[in-house]
């Protein structure tokens, strides 16, 4: 079930991704830029309130903003729905909070998880696996979110395990070669700004496609096996 959604996942973005990446690059752009003036300003003078600021900025408002974005404008080129651009960015807002509290609660239970001896944290990480798609696709409250995400994943725990772990496995991957080539400057000063730019910007890309893609056909297949059962 995994390897099949994340098979058909990258199917759809082979069809689907020029248009998607098209309509999420102003966002994808927009996190990159700051990412890397507070990197910048942060290796050659410290870490400043200004750097706390855009950090804040990007985590709290432009991350989850192309969260939910993504999620939609995926969703929608799946079912063959079609809405103007704007149209994503203006409904966004309304589940910004929600997405937000979500992110939080996930990042603070996978970590406290992964802190004990990391298999918690993975097993966590699938429980959750599907909050934000009940918050954004079908608009549920943050509890209902949590409750449904914690059930939905329990009838399939360990192919959601997987897509958790795959996740997390292509994320770390993806920072750790960037990290790598950064590494290969003799001085950090000789990293140029075009670059960090760049390397914010694949970086956070990537796990947008991912959350898009593979995870979400992973949770529209979980939905339609559900609808079956029931019949």
């Amino acid at each position: 079930m995994t390897l099949q959604a994340i098979s058909k996942g990258f199917e759809y973005y082979k069809k689907f991704g020029l248009n998607f990446t098209i309509k999420i690059l102003p966002l994808i752009f927009l996190f990159g830029f700051l990412a890397s003036i507070g990197s910048s300003s942060s290796l050659s003078d410290g870490i400043s309130n200004f750097d706390i600021f855009l950090l804040l900025i990007n985590n709290f408002l432009i991350s989850p903003l192309l969260t939910i974005i993504a999620i939609f404008i995926a969703n929608d080129l799946i079912e063959n729905n079609n809405r103007d651009v704007l149209v994503y960015y203006a409904i966004s807002w309304q589940f910004l909070l929600k997405v937000l509290i979500l992110s939080l609660i996930s990042t603070l239970c996978i970590g406290i998880g992964l802190l004990l001896f990391v298999v918690p944290g993975i097993l966590i990480a699938g429980l959750l696996i599907f909050v934000n798609y009940f918050a954004i696709l079908e608009n549920k409250t943050v509890l209902d979110s949590l409750n449904l995400s914690w059930e939905k994943s329990k009838l399939n725990f360990f192919q959601c395990i997987l897509m958790a772990g795959f996740f997390w496995f292509i994320t770390i991957l993806t920072i750790t070669i960037l990290s790598a080539i950064s590494g290969s400057y003799e001085e950090i000063n000789q990293i140029s700004q075009t670059y960090t730019i760049i390397s914010s910007c694949l970086a956070i890309y990537i796990q947008v496609c991912l959350i898009s893609f593979p995870i979400l056909v992973f949770y529209k297949n979980q939905s339609l096996d559900e609808i079956k059962d029931s019949i």
